[in-house]
């Protein structure tokens, strides 16, 4: 359910899977089941990508709602694959529990949304409801019975590793997802402008609102831009922004060429979403030589150096704001920030994590893969 072609980070991730293993055409084909307009088979290379029909989501721009399983189970059955990774715990993963049953097979499972939290905050915001503590522990409750058939468990990143484990989801292990790093580069020379960037989708769990008034805050105390990219429900509220306020541009949803120059052009990227599972954007970001300002507890943000990024304990805008005038007024080094993406290459972590795979399912890890930088 979390596949979409405006889609951000599990298309990238995704996308990125199927053409590195390109690159070893005769260990792997690789077979990627997701939601479309309608039933759909396309082959490219070891890759096919089969599309079940599925009815679109109101108000999620591209994202679709897997309904039924059977023609899954029947994609399965005549591809007869190794193993599978879920990618949501939704639907689609009730057939791969059933393929698994039927197979002997193993799946493994990549956590890349907040479910059940960052769903209840879409509803309740900020308040604490009898009603909202329910329905998470309801929910809490479903993710541990559907994962727990996982083989393991993919986490980008300690936060999400830990709350998984209070809430008793135990069979997880650390897996970051990474970044291009040859497409995401600094920018050649020249002083950072001030710009703010907010990259996501334009929903109020991404903490959009919160970044607008941050821009506010900036912009009172100093010359300052705000440029937001995505696409989502708020979509309608930032085109009248952006046609009301001139210091705020909008550019929709972009393809990572695109997305890649939009970061070279600014100055600090800003994220106020309090639940993300890794941050895609953090990395890019610091691997395009820019700073980054979010939440503390969200994603990767306390692992980073302060130097290079402030994870904010204080969800105001006001604090936020401090954090991006101090990058904005004293710029870090962008080798410095470029340095600490580095390690986070798409290369290196998509060979930890398939050869993990393959270790766990007892097969063969082909020559040259745990090799990969």
């Amino acid at each position: 359910m979390f596949w979409s072609a405006a889609g951000g980070g599990v298309r990238r991730y995704l996308e990125q899977k199927i053409a590195w293993l390109g690159g070893f055409p005769d260990s792997f084909r690789h077979l990627l089941v997701v939601p479309g307009a309608s039933d759909s088979s396309i082959e490219d290379g070891i890759a096919r990508r089969s599309v079940v029909r599925c009815p679109s989501i109101p108000f999620s721009p591209g994202y679709r709602m897997p309904v039924a399983i059977g023609p899954v189970l029947r994609i399965l059955s005549a591809w007869r694959p190794d193993l599978a990774e879920g990618g949501c715990p939704f639907r689609f993963r009730k057939a791969l529990s059933a393929w698994a049953a039927a197979s002997g097979r193993p799946v493994f499972d990549y956590y890349h949304a907040y479910f059940p939290v960052s769903y209840t905050a879409s509803v309740f915001g900020s308040r604490t409801t009898p009603l909202r503590r329910a329905l998470e522990r309801a929910g809490w409750a479903y993710l541990r019975s559907v994962y727990s058939d996982s083989a393991r468990i993919f986490v980008a990143s300690p936060v999400v590793r830990d709350m998984l484990s209070r809430h008793g989801v135990t069979n997880t292990e650390l897996a970051p997802l990474g970044v291009d790093t040859a497409l995401f580069r600094p920018r050649d020379g020249g002083a950072a402008p001030p710009v703010i960037l907010f990259v996501g989708r334009l929903t109020g769990e991404k903490g959009l609102g919160t970044v607008v008034e941050t821009y506010r805050a900036v912009a009172g105390r100093r010359p300052a831009r705000l440029v937001i990219v995505g696409d989502g429900i708020m979509r309608r509220e930032v085109e009248e922004l952006a046609a009301s306020d001139s210091g705020v541009s909008f550019l929709s949803f972009l393809e990572p060429g695109a997305l890649a120059e939009v970061y070279r052009r600014s100055g600090v990227l800003l994220s106020a979403a309090p639940a993300e599972t890794l941050g895609m954007t953090f990395l890019e970001a610091l691997a395009s030589g820019i700073p980054v300002v979010g939440l503390s507890g969200s994603g990767l943000m306390d692992t980073f150096p302060s130097a290079i990024a402030r994870a904010v304990d204080d969800p105001s805008p006001e604090r936020l704001a401090e954090a991006v005038l101090s990058f904005l007024d004293s710029p870090p080094d962008p080798e410095a920030c470029r340095r600490h993406a580095e390690s986070y290459s798409w290369p290196g972590r998509l060979a930890a994590i398939l050869s993990r795979e393959l270790e766990i399912a007892g097969l063969e890890v082909p020559a040259g893969i745990g090799d990969t930088p």
